[in-house]
């Protein structure tokens, strides 16, 4: 892969040199800081950005795995971190990942909390509440990562620093000729230098027309059961301001994409830009409205998110969301909405307008 970039200053384009990871930590450390790294919303359709991560978990009977992240609804992902050129990059890591989600399956949300607590010091419930950066139900998360414990729908991914073609085509194989609960994945995050700018490229490999079978216990949402559950959910301002906004991204997105939560339903308003997702906000049947800034700071410039953050605080309700693109703030509608949705519009309009036009 080459990868070419130059300023908007410069004329010149600069081939950009590729890095080498020297050691698998480099990889298990992007996770830990960015665990937004991994695009979940590829693997699972409308699922939750994976928000915290935490590496070295002990598994009892299976030792460490690398790394082990959560969604705020519950999905849990297992992560293993391999580099090229370890010969444990090809068959032998699909072992170690399965043998590590065998142990994690049937594990109590108790014994997975404590576990958790004793090496970040706090508990998992408090970690995904910091990383939110917002209202959040923790009924909905504790019953999520239950389910995916009971179920081992796990979403188990190896990360490598490049992928080679015997990992590709075993991990195609699981995918797509088993009924397995959980789904396997291969991220390839490549990195590359041009002077003092390193370019960080993720690819996911092992994408499945094909659900795992511990998908179907999850809830499948469309526009009708959205806004049932929603009118049994919140008050008729609510609902009212809610089914605006969803007439006016039906006419504004490039796609509204439902969510597949458990209990709680939700659509996501998507710009697509090259292929590629560029994913704003997601509003659920509780009322409440979440900023994708976590995944927007993966699609966009940071000259673009910041300016857009900047035109949302131009919005009194919306003073108080924070400069922290890293997470994903949620509002309650009623609070988000008072008299300002069509503002609230006008710069969702201008995002659409500003990516497409770069």
């Amino acid at each position: 892969m080459k990868i070419l970039i130059r300023t908007n200053e410069s004329k010149t384009w600069k081939v950009a040199e590729s890095i080498k990871a020297k050691a698998e930590a480099e990889l298990q450390k992007l996770l830990i800081e960015s665990p937004s790294l991994i695009p979940i919303d590829e693997i699972r359709e409308g699922v939750s950005p994976l928000v915290v991560a935490v590496s070295e978990f002990g598994l009892p009977g299976s030792g460490n795995t690398d790394v082990i992240a959560f969604s705020p609804d519950g999905d849990i992902a297992i992560i293993e971190c391999k580099l090229a050129t370890n010969p444990e990059a090809k068959r032998k890591v699909i072992g170690q990942i399965l043998e590590y989600a065998a142990y994690l399956w049937k594990m109590s949300f108790d014994e997975l909390n404590s576990r958790i607590q004793r090496i970040r010091g706090k508990s998992l419930t408090e970690l995904i509440q910091e990383s939110v950066a917002g209202e959040w139900d923790k009924e909905t998360f504790h019953t999520g990562i239950e389910q995916s414990l009971m179920s081992g729908s796990f979403i188990l991914i190896i990360v490598v620093d490049e992928i080679n073609e015997e990992l590709k085509r075993i991990i195609r194989y699981i995918n797509e000729c088993s009924e397995s609960a959980f789904s396997l994945h291969a991220l390839e995050l490549r990195r590359f230098r041009v002077e003092k700018t390193e370019i960080l490229v993720p690819h996911l490999y092992g994408i499945s027309a094909k659900p795992p079978a511990g998908e179907a216990k999850r809830k499948k949402w469309s526009e009708e059961e959205f806004f049932r559950v929603l009118k049994e959910n919140v008050e008729s301002d609510t609902f009212q301001i809610i089914r605006d906004l969803y007439e006016w991204s039906k006419n504004t997105a490039d796609r509204i994409w439902f969510g597949t939560g458990v209990q709680k339903g939700s659509f996501t308003f998507h710009y697509l830009k090259d292929g590629k997702t560029i994913s704003v906000f997601t509003v659920y049947t509780d009322g409440k409205i979440m900023l994708n800034y976590g995944w927007l700071s993966t699609q966009i410039s940071h000259e673009i998110l910041e300016e857009f953050h900047k035109r949302l605080q131009e919005i009194p309700t919306f003073r108080q969301v924070p400069a922290d693109f890293s997470k994903w703030p949620t509002i309650k509608i009623t609070a988000a909405f008072k008299e300002n949705i069509d503002e609230f519009k006008q710069v969702v309009r201008w995002l659409g307008e500003e990516v497409k036009s770069r």
